[in-house]
């Protein structure tokens, strides 16, 4: 009898002790759409930029949500997403995502490029993204595509 008390009561610490959930707000702009005239089928790639604050340290991130549908092939000589986290449209954290390699690899894939997280005072904080792209055999050169960032948060 006494074993079982034990166990129960054991049992109850790990529920009990474990940690809330993470909680985060996130604000993202409307799906972005662009068809890529690369060989063979055209490359279609959409994508979200949104701003995610961590709820309980106030942190912000930037993330791009890109998928796409016919790729692969060697579409593309480049294909650079240049994410940002900006305060009133002033960059403050920033990185590059370079997805040339699997856009010419995969069929369809969807990959998040995340900013580290940085904290900063709430008011003002948006998402915003450039894309830098190069097709293949197209004559054209390097390409930019200005996404329309997130909502203010």
């Amino acid at each position: 009898m006494l074993q079982v008390a034990a166990a129960s009561a054991l049992a109850l610490v790990p529920v009990l002790g474990m940690p809330a959930p993470a909680s985060a707000a996130t604000y993202c702009s409307t799906h972005q759409d662009k068809e890529f005239p690369t060989n063979g089928y055209n490359t279609d790639v959409t994508v979200k930029i949104c701003i995610e604050q961590d709820v309980p340290t106030g942190a912000y991130r930037a993330i791009a949500s890109v998928s796409w549908q016919e790729g692969a092939g060697n579409k593309f000589n480049n294909f650079d997403v240049h994410l940002r986290t900006e305060k009133y449209d002033v960059t403050f954290h920033g990185m590059v995502c370079d997805l040339t390699a699997q856009i010419n690899r995969f069929e369809a894939n969807h990959v998040d490029c995340k900013v580290a997280w940085d904290y900063r005072s709430p008011g003002g904080v948006t998402g915003d993204a450039t894309v830098l792209y190069d097709i293949a055999d197209d004559g054209e050169g390097e390409l930019r595509w200005d996404l329309t960032g997130s909502p203010s948060m």
